[in-house]
């Protein structure tokens, strides 16, 4: 698990006002949990280099769609930036020092870097948490622009948006009103939402001390305590650390008495007490 200095330091960093948060360097916080050597330094000035390219291409005064148009013609066609359809489940698309070697990432990762390079050149993006896809937004006066860095950022249309709603939550679904989905989130909430699909991914293929690594992390972390102490707990289940794993069960009840999976938890609860008593 990561040291609980480096553990404190990454929280502390997340708990500062959103505005000051900068978006990319804690997505390499984050990924220093998987390479503990990484020089964040290096890679963000990699990334302010490359605004630096972009801004020096642009008109003096450019607007906001100019300096959009650019970026995605520098990212992503002169760069080669693409979202990785081949290998999406591989965690280094997840990781933004991957991203920018490898120049593959999946939805979130690529508007991290697309919202950081935005943001030096003067175009303040919002990330947007779009069932099953990371997007990001431009505000405007009358509503706002939607981009997916994933498909070469291009803009959304609410055609487009309707249709990708029906994809996710099926054709029994009547024409759905998008808009409440396309809130802003915090970037803190976007942190979370790539620990947490590092987490899972982890969970899923039975490394258990690289989920465990993650998951003690946003305990700390997750406004959704329940679901970080939930995980955290299975993750000791398997890694059959006892004491560690009946603690979190009990939190979890705690948090969450009512969960559909309560009769199973307190069952489990009781083998492990038992199992506990012989351990000790």
């Amino acid at each position: 698990m990561l040291d609980t200095q480096a553990k404190h330091q990454f929280e502390r960093f997340l708990t500062q006002p959103d505005q000051q948060i900068n978006l990319a360097k804690a997505a390499l916080m984050v990924a220093r949990l998987e390479y503990p050597d990484l020089d964040i330094d290096t890679y963000m000035q990699r990334i302010h280099q490359m605004a630096g390219e972009i801004r020096n291409s642009l008109p003096t005064h450019p607007n906001a769609a100019e300096v959009l148009s650019r970026l995605n013609q520098v990212l992503f066609v002169e760069q080669g930036y693409e979202g990785n359809s081949s290998h999406y489940y591989d965690p280094r698309n997840s990781f933004l020092n991957d991203v920018l070697d490898r120049k593959l990432g999946i939805p979130i990762s690529l508007s991290i870097l697309y919202m950081e390079l935005a943001s030096e050149l003067g175009v303040p993006l919002d990330g947007v948490s779009f069932p099953g896809h990371f997007l990001v937004k431009l505000e405007i006066d009358d509503g706002a622009i939607v981009l997916d860095p994933y498909f070469g950022g291009i803009s959304l249309t609410e055609e487009d948006l309707d249709d990708r709603i029906q994809e996710y939550y099926g054709e029994q679904l009547k024409r759905f009103h998008y808009q409440g989905l396309l809130a802003t989130s915090s970037k803190k909430d976007i942190i979370i939402r790539v620990m947490r699909n590092l987490r899972n991914l982890y969970m899923q293929d039975k490394q258990w001390e690289k989920a465990l690594t993650m998951a003690d992390t946003m305990v700390g972390l997750d406004a959704d305590k329940a679901d970080a102490i939930k995980a955290r707990a299975v993750i000791f289940d398997r890694l059959e650390c006892c004491q560690p794993a009946l603690r979190d069960y009990k939190e979890w009840l705690r948090l969450d008495p009512a969960n559909q999976e309560s009769q199973d938890i307190r069952k489990r609860i009781s083998e492990l007490s038992e199992t506990c008593r012989h351990v000790s």
